[in-house]
This record gives C-alpha cells, structure tokens and sequence, in this order.
C-alpha cells in the first residue's frame, strides 16, 4: 500500500539531529498536526522553544515534497510498503491502534504486516521468561488459548519462551494475536521464529517503531515492552525474575493505567520472583482465566463485540441507506477517527478518480469532512448512536 505523504514527512523529521519523540510531541501537540508544524516559520518554532539548529532544518523541509526526497531510508520504506499486507501508519491514520494513541509520546510512526483489524478487538498482553518451566510455558499457552476463545487478541514480544508460548496458544484457538518486535519488521527475531511470525501475519499483526533493517540491540527491547502495553487493555505476566524484561512491561503497563496480572510460583523457582514482587505492589493475582475475565476485562471485551453485533451492523446499514452503493462502500470505512485517502483507495478498492469524486459528493452530503491528513465522519441525525 503507498506510503502517505504525511507518513513520509513524519520520517523525515525523525531525521533530523536533536529532533527526538519528546520535542515532536511537543510541536504536535502545540501545533496540531504534521502539516501544522511543516507550515510553521522559522521564528515561531523559535517561540515554541525549538532550537535554531532543528528549527532551521524543520523550515527547509517545507518547500519540498515528501514523496520527491529521495534516500536509503525512503526508498527502503517505499519498497517495503508496496508488499502485500504491509502498512505504514502514522498517528493520524485512522488505522493508527486508538489504545495505543492514549499513552504518553507514542510512536509517531509505527510498521505493520497483517491484518489491521486485529487493532478493532480488545486485548490483553501477556509475557514473561525467555527460560520458563515447563509449568510456565504450558500456562502461557493454555491461558493465551482461552483469553483468546473468549474474544481477546493475545499481544506478546515474539521471543522464545512465554512469548512464543502465548502467541501459539491463541493460534491453536483460531484466535487473533499480534507481535511487536524490537527490531525492523524486515529482519525478524529470534530466526527460529520466522515461521511463527508468519503464522501471526495470517491471524494478526506483527507491528514494529524500529525503522527497516533495525537489528536487535538491548536498548530497542524497552521500547518495544512499552508498545506491547500500550497496544493492550490488561497485561498478564506469566512467570519472570526480578530484573526480567517483562516486568519492564509490566511497569510501562501501569504508567499508562493497564491492568496487571500476575501467576504466582513456587518460592523455590527463581521465575517467579518478579511475579510475586508484582502481586505485593498490587497486580492481581491470576490462577484461572475467569480470574482476568471477571475483573472487569470481561465487561470491555463483550462491549467491544457489541459493536460486531447484528443490531449494530443493521443500525450501520439503516445509517447510510440514503446513499449509493459506492458511497456506502466508501462510509464503510470511514470512521470518527481520521483515515487516509491512500488507506481508503486500499481498502475500497476503487481508484483515485472514482474516490475523489465520491469524498467530494459526501462531503457536500455532510456525511464526512475533510480534516488534516484525511477524513472523518461527520456526526449527524442519521449517524449510529
């Protein structure tokens, strides 16, 4: 699918020295969409506490377009995005995981392989050791198999042990799991799980910040641990050690107000320690899947399929039953959220002239409007409640 131009310009600041997630947050949030901080001038950006240096390179990105920059990097991402199943989204995609937009900074800029519906379903991560017991890999499945039977996407980290665990567990259920990885989507790891990610692509998503060719370093696994809970509703730490990388998650999880879980262990087994520090600070301790299921997930996960629900899919059809077959089409995927033109090309199918024209024929309906980065539905009497 192409890379929108707004994606493409979000790579481009990323590129700038001194320009970190911090400071781009920081003019995002001042001035209200990419487009707004590439129109800004040179002293404005100044008045935003922007240093002259990064001020200066932001203005001399704004007489060029995107798509016409050439580089390593773009091309790779170019190339990349024209394979099958394979997205680009940027946090004014509609596409873009809405869980994921709450946490503070997220990734202006994140890479997909799969299905982008597995972001529609409520979700739960679990993770834990690399070197689990037999008991812990076994929970880590069979607690992923039954979360995922009673309508949750398993995310995890696609690691061996717990992780790969989890995500094999909701496979055998038929269910939807997704994987974030510390490295580019295109170099995945560990190698011994490249079939695994390939099953996860046909059933979920594997989603990554790191840009293309991005190999596993330490420093990337935090940064991914902290996607991972960001993506979720609840994370379920299934066994680690005290300095485990899944108590990272853990910790990410509560700074962004998730729920946590914990299995408990033997004292004996090394594995559980961390799970029994969390259990002390507050995690709920989990030893059936009705333990997470009754704590209120339950409620969220059932509202989320009320919206699948029949009632819901007539009330969607009754709302758009003025309009013709094309623009019904079109409305289908138009949310209250922004969505792309090029998301929409894609996923109605129809080409640049047959979209342009029905976008403009709806919005002079007052169905949607056009709003920085794409569209979104308008809010009217004829509108879902």
């Amino acid at each position: 699918m192409p890379v929108s131009e707004t994606c493409l310009s979000v790579l481009q600041l990323s590129a700038i020295k001194g320009l970190g997630l911090k400071t781009f947050h920081h003019l995002y949030k001042e001035l209200a969409s990419v487009a707004g901080i590439l129109s800004a001038d040179f002293q404005m950006l100044k008045d935003l506490g922007i240093k002259a240096p990064i001020a200066r390179s932001i203005c001399q990105l704004q007489d060029v377009q995107a798509s016409m920059i050439s580089g390593s990097d773009m091309t790779r991402l170019i190339l990349w995005s024209e394979g099958d199943d394979q997205f680009v989204l940027c946090l004014e995609d509609g596409f873009y995981p809405a869980h994921l937009k709450e946490i503070y900074c997220p990734p202006p800029l994140i890479y997909v392989k799969g299905c982008l519906s597995a972001f529609n379903m409520s979700s739960i991560a679990l993770v834990g050791s690399r070197k689990p017991s037999i008991g812990g890999e076994q929970h880590a499945f069979s607690f992923a198999k039954e979360l995922s039977l009673a309508g949750l996407c398993i995310n995890s980290g696609l690691a061996i042990g717990v992780d790969s665990a989890a995500h094999c567990g909701a496979l055998d259920a038929g269910g939807v799991t997704c994987a974030v990885l510390g490295t580019g989507l295109d170099v995945i790891y560990p190698k011994k799980n490249i079939g695994l990610a390939g099953e996860i692509c046909q059933r979920g998503a594997l989603i990554s910040e790191m840009s293309l060719g991005a190999l596993p370093v330490p420093a990337n696994f935090p940064r991914r641990n902290r996607i991972i809970s960001g993506l979720s509703q609840g994370v379920l730490v299934v066994e680690a050690s005290l300095k485990s990388g899944s108590l990272i998650t853990a910790n990410y999880a509560i700074e962004q107000n998730r729920d946590v879980y914990a299995i408990p262990g033997s004292i004996d087994n090394p594995v559980s320690s961390g799970c029994h520090a969390l259990i002390k600070q507050g995690a709920q301790l989990v030893e059936s899947v009705e333990d997470i299921l009754q704590d209120g997930l339950v409620q969220r996960v059932e509202a989320g399929k009320d919206q699948d629900s029949p009632a819901a899919l007539r009330s969607n059809q009754l709302a758009f039953e003025h309009l013709g077959d094309d623009e019904r089409t079109v409305m289908n995927y138009v949310d209250y959220q922004c969505v792309s033109f090029d998301l929409l090309m894609h996923f109605t199918g129809l080409d640049i002239n047959q979209l342009t024209h029905l976008l403009i024929g709806l919005e002079l309906k007052g169905e949607l409007s056009s709003v920085p980065g794409g569209y979104q539905r308008v809010k009217t009497v004829n509108s879902p409640a």
